[in-house]
């Protein structure tokens, strides 16, 4: 008997064995919980392996060769198992156990197949049973992208009616909540990025746990949102997987949302602060550190400019006076402390309690009260450098920013 005659006897009692193969199959895969404690039925599981050997073995009978069942079932079975949101990992591993199955039956004592038969196939089998498994991700992958695409839609529809200019109802808030799956009274992290570092953050959320967090992107133009239910709530600083979805970018963080109702106060805090950003920064910024530079700004665009609480006061001082005053007033707002202040300019105690009555003197506010001092850090948010530019004709110290430099 030639070896080909021996192979088809050998495949045409395999397939008289698929019932026995596919229950083998099951008592492996069913050790992995993401079958065992699935959604995936036994029926399922035991009609799709049964359907899968019978057409392993059709390929098989023919050297490997295509053929049209075995495609329709990897077409099948990939996208059936990302709809049913098995892993990808799991259903691989599955597709392996599908050729060790295959191999115990082929090498079985009471087949009694020449080993030197099985060796000569053994490349065949594997290389059919491969290319099975390549099509099953590849339809897998496909139907997951068509998946998530669609998941994405519904998230913006969703969405826009959360940020609409119609403040939702709380019917609603919990119409969309229960749509985007996430708790009303849970925690939310907020986040405006640039728009050009969307797809990095998309890219970095794809490399995580699936549904450890539920993450939605939201582009509004120039920024895009990131809103995350946080798993850590009431933690008052970022966890380092969230500080991470945003290294090597500007990140405009929002006061967290404490319950999915004050996300939309939120998202315009984030876009107010990144909004605020000088061109170029990089880091993660809070509201703590801009709320200064955001308030001169917005006091500014309403007439309302906090410098004119200062400088049109100094007139009346000399140039190396105002200098010195207001280069002691803004030394002293960055730390509240009069011997870190004489320290850092070289000057005893008592000339700094000088120079900061006599800037009350000039301007009425008294750095050394809580809210004299707000108003003075929102007058004098200027930096170092700009201190020692002499002011212009009406003597107002033309606008700039940053204290704390």
């Amino acid at each position: 008997m030639n070896e080909e005659v021996q192979w088809q006897r050998i495949i045409e009692t395999l397939v008289s064995q698929v019932p026995q193969l596919s229950e083998n199959f099951l008592g492996r895969i069913l050790s992995d919980p993401v079958y065992s404690s699935s959604v995936l039925t036994m029926e399922d599981l035991r009609e799709s392996s049964q359907l899968t050997f019978e057409a392993l073995l059709e390929s098989l009978g023919q050297g490997g060769a295509p053929v049209a069942r075995l495609e329709s079932i990897a077409a099948d079975l990939g996208a059936r198992r990302a709809q049913q949101g098995v892993p990808l990992d799991s259903l691989s591993g599955a597709i392996r156990t599908d050729f060790s199955v295959l191999w115990d039956a082929l090498s079985a004592p009471s087949l009694g197949v020449n080993p030197g038969l099985l060796v000569r196939r053994n490349a065949m089998i594997w290389r059919t049973v491969d290319a099975f498994g390549a099509r099953v991700q590849e339809c897998y992958r496909a139907e997951l992208e068509d998946i998530e695409r669609a998941n994405a839609n519904l998230q913006h529809q969703y969405l826009t009616q959360l940020l609409a200019p119609t403040e939702p109802t709380p019917s609603d808030l919990e119409r969309i909540a229960g749509a985007l799956q996430i708790r009303i009274a849970a925690e939310f992290l907020v986040v405006a990025i640039s728009r050009d570092d969307s797809l990095k953050v998309q890219r970095r959320l794809s490399l995580g746990p699936r549904r450890r967090h539920l993450t939605f992107i939201y582009d509004q133009g120039h920024h895009t949102l990131i809103i995350r239910q946080r798993v850590q709530q009431n933690r008052k600083d970022l966890a380092y997987d969230e500080t991470s979805l945003f290294d090597g970018m500007a990140a405009a963080v929002a006061p967290f949302a404490d319950g999915f109702a004050s996300v939309r106060s939120a998202t315009k805090a984030a876009v107010e602060i990144m909004t605020d950003l000088p061109m170029g920064s990089q880091g993660i910024f809070t509201l703590r550190d801009r709320w200064d530079s955001i308030t001169r700004h917005r006091l500014a665009q309403q007439g309302c400019d906090p410098g004119q609480l200062v400088y049109p006061h100094l007139r009346r001082c000399t140039p190396l006076e105002r200098e010195r005053l207001l280069e002691t007033a803004t030394v002293f707002l960055a730390s509240g402390s009069l011997i870190e202040t004489a320290a850092k300019l070289g000057c005893h105690r008592n000339t700094i309690l000088n120079r900061l009555t006599a800037f009350e003197k000039y301007t009425g506010l008294d750095v050394q009260k809580p809210r004299d001092a707000a108003a003075a850090v929102l007058a004098l948010h200027m930096g170092i450098k700009t201190l020692h530019t002499p002011p212009g004709a009406d003597g107002v110290h033309p606008h700039g920013s940053v204290l704390g430099v």
